[in-house]
């Protein structure tokens, strides 16, 4: 499956941008880039990017939809330019999902490929605290291309109503409990206390290579 880092937005309530925030060393960016590849290749940045924040090829964020904004812009245009049957997006600002987790939401797809009885066109993952996060996900793109379309034509950009509007399978936060980390999976780097939260976990409990 192809791989898909979103790294748009603005950033505002960070006031810096997030893709090139430092976490353990590396920037965010460049930390979503190597758990992704795990699952994914080729893996593609999406974004207002320029070639020194990353090496990976850039998608630019586009208009899509009148006023349409937020994250849907980014999930449109990966999904555009998805070239295989699945494609796994990743927002670089949840930078401690790891790709163990993203192996076990893989795992899946593998199961539907071996027992045509069960399927789904997306598998997201669900937060401990019950949220479902549609942008640690993987889709289908030839069906679930459409449906984000039809959202932004709505005027809907609520990602989180993809999992009832979408035939999608729900991997459980019980289900991934046993990693290790895994409280910490969809820490969500939005402002700058987040950041510090985020960089007092790193350096209390650091990533492994």
């Amino acid at each position: 499956m192809g791989g898909f880092i979103l790294a748009g937005g603005e950033s505002r309530r960070m006031g810096q941008s997030k893709p090139t925030l430092l976490l353990g060393g590396k920037t965010l960016i460049d930390r979503a880039a190597a758990e992704l590849s795990r699952i994914a290749d080729p893996v593609y940045a999406v974004g207002n990017l320029t070639t020194d924040v990353t090496s990976l090829p850039i998608l630019e964020d586009e208009l899509v939809g009148a006023n349409a904004r937020g994250a849907i812009i980014g999930l449109y245009k990966a999904l555009f330019h998805a070239k295989t049957e699945w494609a796994a997006i990743l927002a670089c600002d949840i930078p401690f999902v790891n790709g163990d987790l993203l192996i076990r939401m893989s795992t899946i797809v593998k199961q539907f490929a071996d027992s045509p009885d069960i399927s789904a066109d997306a598998v997201f993952a669900e937060q401990p605290d019950g949220r479902i996060q549609p942008l640690c996900a993987l889709f289908r793109p030839a069906i679930c291309l459409p449906e984000v379309r039809k959202m932004i034509t709505e005027g809907n950009w609520r990602l989180q109503d993809l999992a009832t509007r979408l035939n999608t399978r729900i991997l459980r936060s019980a289900e991934y409990e046993d990693l290790p980390g895994a409280d910490h999976f969809f820490l969500n780097v939005n402002k700058p206390d987040d950041y510090l939260t985020a960089i007092d976990y790193e350096n209390t409990y650091p990533t492994k290579d």
